[in-house]
């Protein structure tokens, strides 16, 4: 008997659909992404006015930035305006806290340290930003400075020391995840003029032989011969190209606030 066009392409679809082998729902069934291991979150403290130029570098690496700003500086010379500070923002990168002044909340009585962090952040947040994350300025830090961190409402708040660097052989590649102190997240040194792009790449690489975890880098100024704390724009490219093609081991980019994760608390009163 003549089967007509019609159903017999029904049959024979059917029929590779339950032929020996091959689960029917082995063809509709996508591949699950694989989980990143290593995170790498480029952090940029002090809000310098070159920050807006390497903005636009990680953008086009694909790539987002944490972005640690003294409010009270935003607008002075050198320093990021609060318009470029907004364009960042809406670039889609981290606006974090990094205190109204940059001082050692090491050095400060906690009422100080109280008025240095909060008013930091609300100062942040009326400018439209959403701050979950703080840089410590200097790393300097006590467990009074970690309680008002999280008294002002912050998920998290980095220090710069704990990761392994060359000057520390004997620290872990990698912060955990969650971070085994969210008040204190590990860091390797910041990034100084004498450091070499091979240093950058060896932290990122310290980080996946210890099987991944967060690393956040520091980052100041990024320029020509500009000071002990910078970067130049030329290095920093350098290293930009090589992590992005990381992607393919399962090293990532992330903001602080996307590695980290959880809901940050309100501000206290004024």
């Amino acid at each position: 008997m003549k089967i007509p066009g019609r159903l017999a392409g029904a049959l024979t679809a059917l029929a590779l659909l339950v032929s020996p082998g091959m689960p029917a729902q082995a063809a509709a069934a996508p591949k699950k992404p694989e989980k990143p291991r290593t995170i790498v979150a480029l952090t940029f403290d002090d809000g310098d006015a070159t920050h807006a130029a390497a903005a636009r570098m990680l953008e086009k690496h694909g790539m987002r930035g944490t972005f640690y700003v003294n409010s009270g500086t935003i607008g002075f010379d050198g320093k990021l305006t609060e318009r470029r500070l907004a364009a960042i923002a809406r670039a889609g990168h981290e606006i974090g806290g990094h205190t109204l002044s940059h001082v050692r909340l090491n050095e400060l009585l906690p009422a100080e340290q109280r008025a240095q962090i909060c008013d930091d952040r609300r100062a942040l947040m009326k400018m439209g930003h959403r701050v979950t994350t703080l840089a410590y300025p200097f790393g300097a830090l006590n467990a009074d400075a970690k309680k008002t961190a999280e008294f002002c409402g912050y998920n998290a708040a980095r220090g710069v020391t704990g990761l392994k660097h060359w000057n520390c052989s004997a620290c872990p590649g990698a912060e955990s995840l969650p971070p085994a102190d969210r008040w204190a997240v590990r860091a390797p040194s910041s990034v100084r003029d004498d450091t070499l792009v091979r240093h950058m790449r060896q932290q990122v690489v310290d980080a996946e032989k210890a099987g991944g975890g967060l690393v956040p880098l520091i980052f100041h100024m990024v320029c020509d011969d500009c000071g002990t704390y910078s970067t130049s724009p030329e290095r920093l490219e350098e290293f930009l190209g090589w992590l992005e093609k990381r992607r393919i081991r399962g090293t990532v980019v992330r903001t602080m606030d996307q590695a980290i994760g959880g809901k940050p608390g309100p501000l206290p009163a004024e």
